[in-house]
């Protein structure tokens, strides 16, 4: 009986929420869990939570499963040592 998790981020998924102008306790209530458990939800960092939560989210949330689940790759580092004859373009 152990199912599907997925860990799911707590800024990603408060950034979701307030997206959809929705406060926790509607949230909550959408998804029949005590506020408790959306407030410890947002407040973590990554939380190991079951598959068909995500999917509950990602419906009442309009987001994607990726959207709650992972950062985008940040962006590449700038070089300090260029110098503009090594740029792609004429400065």
């Amino acid at each position: 009986m152990g199912g599907e998790v997925a860990k799911v981020d707590g800024a990603l998924l408060r950034a979701a929420r307030e997206r959809v102008f929705m406060s926790r306790e509607e949230l909550a209530e959408a998804l029949a869990l005590n506020i408790g458990v959306v407030v410890g939800l947002e407040a973590s960092e990554r939380t190991e939570v079951r598959e068909n939560l995500v999917e509950e989210l990602t419906q009442i949330l309009f987001v994607s499963r990726a959207e709650l689940t992972s950062h985008p790759d940040p962006p590449e580092p700038v070089r300090v040592d260029l110098r503009p004859e090594d740029l792609p373009y004429e400065v």
